[in-house]
């Protein structure tokens, strides 16, 4: 008897949790969505690019693809012609600023890099669904070899490693970071512009 009781309970629980959660519109990120329930397929346009960073635009527009046909709320199609609303970008401006100077020589060791975007998300009948004029992304980045930091996870997970610092310039280890940096604030632009156009509040 007192087993019955017991497996009554541990069933109760679960529905109680089971309700909670539901009744709270608990959602795993990326699967709900605040858009109409007419818009079914979006078409990403080429991402205008207005830096001098060259292929910066078509990464933007692969990486926000992936972030839709990730979470797959709606279908990614290939023409706006049969779209139910499409998402435009456009990369205004890449700016790197110097934010710490080494005392001793001068040199800029810490530089910040700052990505500007637009986006728009427009049903074909005109009406706006989601607008951001001014959307700012922040990454920091290395301006010199001695800068690197060769036990960042970030520094682990790259193609350098550590015992190949000694055969690059400190020009060409900068670049790279810098490349990296700006993939970082694309990757950060789309996954706002997602969840800021599509994602559902929780």
């Amino acid at each position: 008897m007192k087993g019955r009781i017991r497996n009554a309970s541990l069933g109760t629980l679960a529905l109680w949790v089971v309700a909670a959660t539901t009744g709270c519109g608990y959602q795993f990120q990326g699967s709900g969505s605040i858009l109409p329930e007419d818009v079914k397929t979006v078409f990403i346009a080429p991402v205008e690019n207005r830096t001098t960073e060259g292929a910066l635009g078509l990464k933007m527009q692969e990486s926000l693809r992936s972030r839709f046909e990730r979470y797959g709320v709606v279908s990614v199609v290939e023409t706006a012609g049969e779209a139910d609303a499409i998402m435009t970008a456009k990369i205004k401006s890449a700016d790197t600023k110097t934010r710490n100077v080494s005392g001793s020589t001068d040199v800029a060791v810490d530089l910040s890099l700052q990505l500007v975007v637009a986006g728009e998300l427009k049903k074909k009948n005109g009406q706006i669904l989601w607008r951001d004029d001014e959307m700012k992304v922040s990454e920091s980045f290395a301006g010199v070899g001695d800068a690197v930091v060769t036990s960042s996870s970030d520094f682990a997970q790259g193609g350098i490693g550590a015992s190949t610092l000694a055969d690059l310039g400190a020009s060409e280890i900068s670049r790279g970071q810098k490349s990296e940096a700006l993939e970082n604030a694309v990757d950060e632009a789309t996954r706002r512009i997602y969840n800021d156009a599509v994602a559902a509040d929780f």
